[in-house]
């Protein structure tokens, strides 16, 4: 099931109304109709960068569930950042940068982030 347009607004919405977390960088969701859209503009974070670790991150969802091993929650460990992600059941993606060196003090509100987005209810025409 893929997020109708209303849906994918929504998501928006809620993406860019949502209050940031200590330590968090970057956050993004890639759509499963691979539209990219970020809460804001970094220069250290390129839109292309963005939308190719995204694009990774889809690859990764979808070979862990052909392989009947159905990711709920991602994580890779960069060398100066982490990124979490999941997926909702319309194939759209939530993922959250977040600096090494607050992974820490930044787990409750990833956390809740994270939760949030998953359980967020949304039309899917």
């Amino acid at each position: 099931m893929r997020a109708s347009e209303e849906a994918k607004q929504r998501i928006t919405d809620w993406l860019r109304r949502s209050p940031s977390v200590r330590g968090v960088l970057v956050r993004g969701v890639r759509f499963a109709d691979q539209t990219f859209v970020s809460d804001f503009d970094s220069r250290d974070y390129p839109v292309g960068a963005l939308e190719l670790a995204w694009r990774s991150v889809s690859d990764t969802f979808q070979v862990l569930t052909a392989h009947r091993l159905p990711p709920t929650r991602l994580t890779w460990v960069y060398e100066r950042s982490v990124l979490h992600c999941v997926r909702r059941d319309d194939g759209s993606i939530l993922g959250l940068f977040v600096a090494k060196n607050l992974v820490e003090q930044s787990r409750e509100g990833v956390d809740r982030l994270l939760s949030e987005f998953i359980s967020l209810k949304v039309s899917s025409r």
